[in-house]
């Protein structure tokens, strides 16, 4: 009798174990998934931007590299912050910094200035040809820190499925 109720509990035990094990395995697969679909959503945000900045110049000598820049920022700053609410806080700080080399607001003490001068790196002495080129860098610096894994799906348990690996030797690496 007594062997019988050790062997009840213990397959009672096994068995939560097991289920709280698996629940935190999925917990994690679902997190996972959640901050990819954050980057990507943060990337698609930048769309317009840079196929605006793809067209080139329309009209010389008005900056348009900078204003298509400062008219996309509220859409560009909803996305930064819905992506940085879904990350841990080790990356936080790594999109923090990259979102800080893209807009340099830190450089100005006033709030006023940093909006006004909020992409004044982007302009330089060259072409106006050479800022659109400066704009597209500094988005695809910001995209590169920051860019979704394509390839994410999770299997069950948060493991690589083979049809993932192999579609991972198929593209080139990024």
């Amino acid at each position: 009798m007594a062997n019988e109720i050790w062997a009840a509990l213990i397959g009672v035990g096994g068995t939560l174990a097991g289920v709280w094990y698996g629940a935190k395995l999925s917990r994690q697969a679902a997190r996972d998934l959640l901050y990819e679909q954050a980057r990507s959503e943060f990337a698609s945000a930048f769309t317009d931007t840079l196929v605006k900045l793809g067209r080139g110049v329309s009209n010389p000598g008005v900056g348009e590299a900078i204003d298509i820049l400062t008219a996309d920022f509220p859409r560009h700053y909803a996305a930064y912050v819905r992506l940085r609410t879904l990350l841990p806080a080790q990356k936080q700080k790594e999109v923090d910094l990259a979102w800080a080399q893209y807009t340099k607001d830190d450089e100005y003490e006033l709030r006023e200035e940093a909006e006004t001068y909020r992409f004044v790196h982007v302009l330089g002495p060259k072409s106006e040809e050479h800022q659109f080129m400066l704009a597209q860098k500094h988005v695809h610096a910001l995209l590169s820190k920051t860019a979704a894994n394509m390839a994410f799906n999770l299997a069950p348990f948060g493991r690589w499925t083979l049809r993932d690996k192999a579609a991972q030797r198929r593209c080139p690496p990024r």
